[in-house]
């Protein structure tokens, strides 16, 4: 069982992230939610249940939302944008080493793959402290954990939007260090 409700639509550079790991045979239950549109799992054949399909919630069998599915999966192909979440999370790993290494009492741990980023602060309060400066200068940040700093932006994200978010994050930096 493989819970991708996070990593599943492409944030990692692949449209689901256990396909980074060159698995010996797929996984046999794969949930997925959030940039999907719905909430689902998908399975191999031989655990699919006798009635699937059925509805028997109100919250579930919602044919709009798949639609909308499909229309996103049609984008996502037709503007290479797993190229695109490769190339700008190369640029925002890149940047944030820069960070990490410029800002050392800082940041630490940098770690993820694709736009699906995390780097720590050493502290809950310095954590907090930069994300509300970054929230103030119009960035979009989230904590994630006590220490770490989240980053999981759209697929349209680009890399000149990581160089915008690098030179802001910097600034936010240097105004702490003083």
């Amino acid at each position: 069982l493989l819970d991708e409700v996070q990593t599943g639509g492409g944030p990692t550079g692949k449209f689901w992230c256990y396909e980074h790991f060159n698995l010996e045979s797929p996984p046999d239950i794969v949930t997925f939610s959030k940039k999907m549109q719905l909430g689902g799992y998908y399975l191999k054949q031989e655990f699919i249940p006798p009635q699937p399909y059925r509805v028997f919630n109100t919250w579930m069998g919602d044919p709009g939302k798949i639609v909308l599915l499909e229309a996103i999966l049609d984008v996502i192909k037709r503007d290479n944008l797993l190229a695109t979440v490769q190339a700008s999370g190369k640029v925002l790993m890149e940047g944030l080493g820069s960070l990490q290494k410029e800002f050392p009492t800082l940041l630490n741990s940098l770690r993820g793959r694709g736009t699906f980023l995390a780097i720590n602060a050493p502290t809950t309060q310095l954590r907090d402290d930069m994300i509300g400066r970054l929230k103030k200068k119009g960035v979009q940040a989230g904590g994630c954990g006590d220490l770490a700093i989240r980053f999981r932006p759209a697929l349209i994200f680009q890399p000149h939007h990581a160089d915008i978010f690098l030179d802001i994050f910097r600034h936010v930096l240097k105004d702490i260090n003083g």
